[in-house]
């Protein structure tokens, strides 16, 4: 659990609560340091713990005891503001399973105290959880019961805010021409409610659709869009997201020298707001412009570290394309057992999540791989498959890419 993420519920409880608060929590953390001191040692406690344990064991009790005092001094309503700011800020830093907590509380335990605004702000903040862990079914289900809360306060955001939930589970699912059609549904939304919040999200999202697509030129548009709402420089997190798409785009466009200026506004970014899930996508999305660069070191250090703050998080498909960029390291180092070991398991977890985009990816790497070590009768087939994936989501773009590879392999025959 990260400090920062401790610091920032302890001086949450200070906004609630005010300076008691802090004043009892530095005394509570300064008598059991104390106390737990003396018998964290090796003659003493039966089991034997790294020493990055220990900092572990302080932090959890550490979360505990600020919940807990922060609901002596609050009445019910505002202790339920307070566990909602928490989930935010564990969402924040990838602690989704405290954040599911909390809003459960809320929803179960305190259902007859929270408002209706409130439970709509908590079941979306489930949907999101949902959403990261991949879960697009629960995920739509905890939206839909959020925009009836939403409805029933007549919000006039909230059809726009599902609309776009309900486009990119869509895009998730495959349905790439139904979350286009809802992304630009969900723009007409915005504007007549003047949402510019969730306006800048749209036109990101919209950009991502048809970058799954290989459409680069639209879905660079659609981010350029995005950047263009005005007052949306405050909202941190979401300006993260369409920096990293940018960069992701001009990676795609050849342009390395774009992919990694826009790549670093992104990581300044993150850098301020400190979200995980983020700073997760920035690692890929960094491993591969090393890799691009020939800079393998860099690559595999900043994939590794990808790839475990997604298992942490448990955001299963992007595991999936950790593992393919670490597949793609080792087969240009020439370990072509190892490199195809991780493309398996890539390949395995986007077929098990239906992901066909991503599946279809990972094969045009086996069949490079195939290709590399004189395969062709394998690579011929890796290709064919990424074919049928890219065509399950009409990703004409990007068959048309395989398909030079298939006919490149069948004149050397």
């Amino acid at each position: 659990m990260n400090k920062l993420f401790i610091d920032d519920i302890v001086n949450l409880g200070l906004k609630y609560c005010g300076q008691e608060y802090i004043e009892k929590i530095t005394i509570l953390r300064s008598e059991r340091e104390r106390i737990l001191h003396n018998i964290w040692r090796d003659d003493v406690i039966p089991e034997k713990f790294e020493p990055c344990r220990k900092e572990t064991f302080y932090r959890d009790i550490d979360y505990d005891t600020a919940i807990h005092y922060a609901r002596k001094c609050l009445d019910d309503y505002k202790y339920l503001k307070y566990l909602n700011e928490v989930a935010d800020l564990a969402i924040n830093y990838g602690e989704l399973n405290r954040a599911e907590n909390l809003i459960n509380r809320i929803i179960h335990r305190y259902l007859k105290v929270a408002d209706n605004e409130l439970l709509a702000a908590a079941y979306h903040k489930l949907g999101d959880i949902t959403l990261i862990r991949n879960d697009y079914i629960t995920s739509e289900t905890d939206f839909k019961k959020s925009l009836q809360y939403y409805t029933s306060i007549k919000n006039p955001k909230a059809m726009a805010v599902f609309t776009n939930a309900s486009g990119i589970i869509k895009i998730q699912l495959n349905k790439i021409d139904q979350g286009i059609t809802l992304f630009k549904k969900a723009i007409k939304l915005c504007q007549t409610a003047g949402d510019n919040i969730t306006l800048e999200k749209v036109y990101s999202n919209l950009g991502n659709a048809y970058a799954v697509r290989g459409k680069w030129n639209q879905a660079l548009q659609n981010y350029t869009l995005a950047l263009n709402v005005k007052n949306i420089q405050n909202q941190k997190t979401t300006l993260t997201d369409i920096y990293s798409n940018l960069a992701l785009t001009y990676k795609h466009k050849n342009d390395l020298s774009r992919a990694w200026e826009n790549l670093k506004k992104s990581l300044e970014l993150i850098e301020e707001t400190k979200n995980k899930y983020q700073k997760g996508l920035a690692y890929l999305l960094e491993a591969e412009l090393f890799y691009s660069e020939g800079n393998l070191t860099s690559a595999t250090a900043f994939a590794t570290s990808a790839f475990v703050i997604f298992t942490e998080i448990g955001d299963r498909l992007s595991v999936a394309e950790a593992y393919k960029i670490m597949g793609m390291i080792n087969r240009k180092n020439g370990e072509h057992e190892v490199a195809l070991s991780f493309f398996e398991n890539s390949r395995r977890i986007n077929d098990e999540m239906n992901n066909f985009h991503n599946l279809a990816e990972t094969l045009i790497e086996i069949g490079e791989l195939h290709e590399e070590t004189g395969d062709e009768v394998n690579a011929l087939k890796a290709y064919k498959l990424a074919v049928d994936s890219f065509e399950k989501i009409e990703a004409d773009e990007k068959i048309n890419t395989v398909l030079k590879h298939i006919e490149r392999l069948k004149k050397q025959k």
